[in-house]
């Protein structure tokens, strides 16, 4: 075991040093959109977006309106205001938008948050289903189970598994409607079940108000995960990358010293990560005894509250150091990803797509399964160790 850690640690570092010859990127520019691939994967970002050709990679999509006709051979991923996805996809799509429309056939899962999601009934979903949304309008056929969330929400499709909802105010079930397995849901109402719908299991209805709240999550744990895994995956994103344009806009110096640091002395900013990492708590809990010690004495008394602050104040720079050091590690990663490319990186509009490829990497590697925590904790370690030699860099000069 000792030696798979080892060896996932250290790949993961030569992909962080060594990101720009493991990577082929092509950028291009179509009216107001940008548009770049990694490899297969395609990436767009724009206001207005029609994707009409079949993509052999994963699709990673925002803008203010998206419509796919082409088809995805692997992942699709869009956040915009009004989504229509008419082309089929060949693995599983995760969806957020305000009006999202689906008539194409996915593969395996779908997981989607928004405020009207339709799916129609020509849409065929191989795997799962996990919808969370105001007004939901199911009328696909699925290989799996359904998890729902919403105000409104009408089943008019082929569900093969159960349905589980979770906090439906109107729930109607039409004539069409076929579930093999149960139907389970909460609601401060019956729900409109018609009598021409099939259900093969059982049909369990939990009245809100005659349940406490961790009932309900006990009952429907799925949904409930799933749109609560959404949402905080999404507010995360976008609280970081907002957090980082506004930085990159105030201080563009500190960046670039933060790259050079990492290009010119890997080794030392790692080295000066675990040290930092791994030294300021211990040095919180000393100095933690120190004021204590101090405190028990009527002299010291004055001292102690001085080491208490003191410590405080360095916990919570501490806690915001590790959570920008994911903003410059981005940062870094676009910019030696968009490095092949003959742009104009002295451009703000540049940095923020810069910004925008690294973080979005970053945040996928994070969040693999069972590695994901040794891909941030070496995201961790080489974004803290490079900020303090760049703050160090940055308090040498100012002395001189």
């Amino acid at each position: 075991m000792k030696k798979i850690l080892v060896f996932l640690f250290a790949a993961v570092s030569i992909i962080f040093i060594s990101a720009a010859p493991l990577w082929a990127l092509e950028v291009e520019n179509v009216d107001d959109q940008g548009v770049f691939s990694f490899g297969d994967d395609i990436f767009i970002f724009g206001s207005d977006i029609l994707v009409t050709e079949d993509i052999a990679g994963d699709l990673i999509i925002a803008g203010g309106r998206i419509n796919v006709d082409g088809d995805i051979e692997q992942d699709l991923m869009a956040a915009g205001g009004i989504i229509t996805i008419n082309g089929d996809v060949g693995d599983d799509i995760r969806i957020s938008g305000g009006t999202i429309n689906i008539s194409g056939n996915i593969e395996d899962d779908l997981m989607a948050v928004g405020g009207q999601i339709s799916i129609s009934g020509a849409a065929v979903i191989g795997g799962e289903l996990a919808v969370s949304g105001g007004t939901l309008d199911i009328a696909c056929t699925t290989g799996g189970s359904a998890y729902l969330s919403g105000g409104t929400i009408i089943i008019s499709g082929k569900i093969d598994g159960d349905v589980k909802i979770d906090g439906v105010e109107n729930l109607k079930v039409t004539n069409t409607a076929e579930i093999t397995g149960d139907l389970v849901y909460s609601s401060s109402e019956s729900a409109t079940i018609s009598d021409e719908a099939v259900i093969g299991g059982e049909v369990r209805e939990t009245i809100v108000e005659r349940i406490e709240e961790t009932e309900i999550m006990r009952a429907t744990p799925w949904a409930v995960f799933t749109a609560t895994y959404i949402g905080g995956k999404l507010i995360a994103y976008l609280g970081l990358f907002v957090l980082g344009i506004m930085l990159i806009l105030i201080m563009p110096g500190f960046f670039q010293r933060f790259n050079d640091r990492m290009k010119k002395t890997p080794g030392y900013c790692i080295g000066s990560g675990a040290i930092v990492l791994f030294g300021v708590p211990i040095s919180s809990i000393i100095i933690f005894i120190i004021s204590i010690i101090l405190f028990i004495t009527i002299i010291g008394s004055g001292l102690g509250i001085v080491a208490t602050a003191s410590n405080f104040i360095l916990l919570i720079a501490y806690g915001i150091f590790i959570y920008v050091s994911a903003i410059f590690l981005s940062y870094l990663l676009g910019r030696v990803i968009l490095s092949k490319a003959s742009l104009n990186m002295d451009r703000y509009g540049w940095k923020v797509l810069a910004y925008f490829i690294g973080l979005l990497i970053i945040m996928i590697l994070y969040n693999i399964p069972f590695i994901g925590w040794i891909v941030r904790f070496t995201g961790v370690l080489f974004g803290l160790g490079g900020l303090t030699l760049a703050l160090k860099d940055m308090i040498a000069k100012s002395k001189k």
